[in-house]
């Protein structure tokens, strides 16, 4: 209302002006130069009404500088009295925005791919496919607490969740599957409470160029036994961590999971996950879902869960990343996980442990389960650009007495390296995993024929080696910082033994020795080629 009665009055003293002087006016001359400064004077009274009725705000710059606002100031509870500037308190500490109460920030990541997969086993042949891959949509918010007398510290809190672009969702894309918590940050660090990547896991994520792709190196390195998950290279549910800050390059991190499970042997469902077993991969392999081949077939209930749910989990690291060279060690521990799938002796399912045509009794029971790696990488400047290496160590051990060391197929090391040279927007790459032997293994998988298959699969794994190596190439170009396109080429290689896939960890699908019944097939030959697009808002 007052920038309408401003502008009325501009008006109405126009009008009247321009007739008055134009009556008296001496000349034509006179006349118009007092015209000339009556309209200087309007437009300095529309100015004045323009400042009134409010001047449009630019949109918050976004993550990354996308031009979407991804970003506002949420309602908060009015601080106390203290330094303001429009209505917000001043924040004077290093972290964070200069006014800032409350941000929300959205961001998101898409990989999709185009795959073309080739399998030795003699019904799976090679076939194409479509990838959604590590896609994810999150929430995060940031909540400072400098202007109510915590000077440096925040309130931390993020929901993210993966996202089936490609395929048909399941529980897996459901809010909050991926990295979320609520936590408290300051000039000591963070603790969080939620569930997270473990510090082992994140070591030595960026050593691998070809995360998330049939090339990823999770094929082997975290994973105790092949097959479709990486135990030890984790997202721990139900947990609680430390993040230290970075002293002269220097980060150390430790997180601590409690099993709440119901039995004590970790059969059952953890306190308030009621499907998922701990420690398997959804609807996968030990997950106890209906048809997944676990040891309580077509079950959905307790005490099924006998393939890998271990109870509480202990994760730790040290990393050093300062100029070109980045150093890391990390370690973590699973108790009483539980393998009595593996010889069928669970009591509650009243199965009977598996004797070998030679008399051996397969006893591989519930046990402590570590690993441990140490590792580094160096970056130099050639002649074409920046080259990146990275290597690293890895034990895999399950504490299990020495006369069963001979069904124990969780117990290895290895080793994995890389290389990245740049070239402008380029990034040419390759890879090598190794799986050393294990001590035993106490699966009993069909040979690579349908013959043995349909008769129950005969051939005992443990006579065969079971060491694997995975192979990988690709390149990468980078349109800028958000966007990119990449093509990838893997191939694995494994003895008789050995039943590792491509592609377990991150990618859409994992590419496995399987046949149409589902049975193992050890030995197999896998390779992959795949192209993708990835973008990042």
């Amino acid at each position: 209302m007052k920038a309408k009665l401003l502008t009325g009055t501009a008006m109405a003293a126009l009008s009247v002006a321009l007739f008055s002087q134009a009556t008296s006016a001496a000349t034509l001359d006179d006349v118009m130069r007092r015209l000339d400064k009556l309209e200087r004077e309007n437009a300095e009274l529309r100015k004045q009404v323009h400042d009134l009725r409010g001047a449009p705000v630019a949109p918050a710059p976004g993550l990354k500088g996308n031009p979407v606002m991804h970003a506002r100031v949420a309602p908060s509870p009015a601080p106390p009295p203290g330094p303001m500037i429009g209505g917000m308190p001043v924040k004077a500490g290093p972290l964070g925005p200069i006014i800032d109460n409350t941000t929300v920030t959205l961001y998101g990541h898409f990989d999709l791919s185009v795959d073309g997969l080739i399998n030795s086993v003699y019904d799976q042949g090679t076939k194409p496919a479509i990838a959604s891959n590590g896609s994810y949509f999150g929430i995060r918010v940031r909540h400072n607490l400098a202007a109510w007398g915590y000077e440096g510290y925040a309130v931390v809190g993020q929901f993210e969740t993966q996202v089936d672009v490609a395929s048909q969702p399941t529980e897996r894309a459901s809010l909050g599957t991926r990295d979320s918590f609520l936590g408290i940050e300051g000039p000591w660090g963070a603790v969080k409470i939620g569930k997270e990547d473990t510090p082992y896991k994140k070591a030595t994520s960026a050593f691998d160029p070809f995360a998330n792709t049939v090339g990823d190196y999770n094929s082997i390195m975290g994973n105790t036994g092949g097959d479709n998950r990486a135990e030890f290279d984790w997202r721990m549910s139900h947990a609680i961590w430390y993040e230290s800050p970075i002293w002269n390059g220097f980060q150390f991190s430790a997180l601590v999971s409690p099993g709440q499970n119901y039995a004590q042997d970790n059969s059952d469902y953890s306190y308030g996950d009621y499907f998922q077993c701990n420690g398997a991969s959804t609807r996968g392999s030990g997950s106890n879902f209906p048809g997944t081949g676990g040891a309580v077939p077509g079950n959905i209930g307790g005490n099924g869960c006998t393939d890998g749910s271990f109870g509480d989990a202990f994760s730790v690291a040290g990393t050093y990343k300062n100029g070109p060279w980045t150093a890391i060690a990390a370690y973590e521990l699973h108790t009483k996980t539980n393998r009595q799938g593996d010889d069928n002796s669970n009591p509650f399912t009243g199965g009977a442990p598996i004797v070998l045509p030679n008399g051996q009794v397969v006893v591989t029971g519930v046990h402590n389960e570590w690993a441990s790696k140490l590792g580094g990488g160096y970056r130099l400047h050639d002649w074409l650009g920046d080259l990146q290496f990275y290597a690293y160590y890895e034990w895999l051990r399950r504490d299990v007495p020495p006369a069963d060391m001979p069904f124990n197929e969780r117990q290895r090391d290895g080793v994995f390296v890389s290389a990245t040279q740049h070239i402008d927007k380029w990034a040419l790459s390759a890879s090598y995993a190794h799986a050393f032997r294990t001590p035993g293994n106490p699966a009993v998988l069909c040979f690579n024929n349908a013959a043995d298959c349909q008769a129950g699969g005969s051939i005992q794994a443990n006579l065969f080696d079971d060491s694997a190596d995975m192979y990988a190439i690709g390149a990468r170009y980078h349109f800028n910082q958000w966007a990119s396109w990449y093509v990838v080429g893997s191939h694995l290689t494994q003895g008789l033994g050995a039943h590792y896939c491509l592609g377990p960890s991150g990618h859409g699908y994992a590419l496995c020795g399987r046949d149409q019944n589902n049975n193992t097939i050890g030995g197999a030959t896998l390779s992959a080629v795949s192209t993708g697009l990835t973008f990042d808002f």
